[in-house]
């Protein structure tokens, strides 16, 4: 029986266009008539300065999710690497510039050491990025005490609160960072091996590739977009805490899978992105609409649950056509 060319273009929207897109456009009309004040041009301003830095992380963690891991790490390698920039701020008066490469740095070397834990040691992700996530909760509560560092220099404001041509200077780190992680993923070696290590890692071990060097590289990316988080949410606050990153390496793995994550080997940017941009909208969303915190949480798991269950059932559905096409 022959696919009509109606479904067969059904099938390729459904294809091309996650399922996280089609949730997220109805959220946005939902909030849009529930409230007057989502769509405007403050709320959006104000949703692409705080949204900036679960994006971040989104793309640093997708890069790992590809390759079949997990990093838990990144909300406290993020809090950890803030302490440190504003440390050298304030105490060792450094440049605005050399304190960002550090708390950078800080992240790589923080991601690399979680990289090593499972290509080397073979850790599961799972574990690794947990323990990973312990030193740096306790590196950072025992950098001032478990106190907030404040007093930065008012030129580090620009970062987390300036703007260029309109445009929040938090939302043109993230968008240089999605360029980045799109090109590294589409357009270079590395991001094939990055998803032949989710697709079969034994076969890209015995074609003779390293592995292990690119599973490494891997890690080390995702503790790099921790990094870059960092220097716009102390930006932000204008402040440092110690435990500031706390949960957001949940939400940032949730962004994932619902950006179409679900299994080693599949993921984009593009995909990191919508599902950052679904946690923001719903919970700016239940924020505007004055739904109660607790009430947010029980709504945002019911929501996020039925999101990737959708998604994996367009996925079957998906497959099916595709299946049927063949015949």
């Amino acid at each position: 029986m022959k696919f009509t060319n109606r479904k067969k273009i059904f099938r390729l929207i459904l294809e091309k266009i996650p399922t996280v897109f089609w949730i997220l456009l109805l959220m946005v009309i939902y909030f849009s008539v529930s409230s007057s004040n989502f769509l405007t041009l403050g709320n959006a301003i104000n949703l692409s300065r705080q949204g900036a830095i679960l994006l971040t992380l989104c793309l640093g963690v997708v890069v790992v999710k590809i390759t079949g891991g997990m990093d838990l790490s990144n909300g406290a390698v993020m809090s950890l690497c803030g302490m440190i920039m504003a440390w050298a701020l304030v105490n060792l008066n450094v440049p605005v510039y050399l304190a960002i490469l550090i708390s950078i740095i800080m992240g790589i070397i923080l991601g690399t050491l979680n990289g090593f834990f499972v290509s080397i040691l073979g850790i599961p992700s799972f574990i690794a990025t947990l323990g990973t996530q312990g030193i740096a909760v306790g590196l950072s509560l025992g950098m001032n005490n478990g106190n907030v560092i404040a007093g930065l220099p008012k030129v580090f404001y620009e970062i987390g609160n300036g703007s260029i041509f309109g445009i929040p200077c938090p939302l043109w780190i993230s968008l240089l960072v999605f360029a980045l992680t799109n090109l590294i993923l589409t357009q270079t070696p590395l991001g094939v091996y990055i998803y032949a290590l989710g697709g079969n890692e034994e076969a890209l071990k015995l074609s003779g590739k390293p592995a292990w060097i690119y599973k490494i590289l891997a890690y080390s990316y995702s503790g790099l977009t921790a990094g870059i988080a960092a220097c716009i949410l102390t930006s932000r606050n204008m402040a440092a805490q110690p435990t500031v990153g706390s949960g957001m390496e949940f939400e940032a793995f949730a962004g994932v899978v619902l950006g179409g994550s679900f299994i080693a080997g599949k993921g984009t940017a593009i995909g990191a992105v919508l599902g950052a941009l679904f946690i923001l909208v719903l919970r700016n969303g239940l924020n505007l609409l004055g739904i109660p915190t607790y009430l947010q949480l029980a709504i945002f798991g019911t929501v996020l649950i039925n999101a990737i269950v959708l998604s994996t059932l367009v996925e079957r559905w998906v497959q099916k056509m595709r299946d049927e096409e063949r015949e």
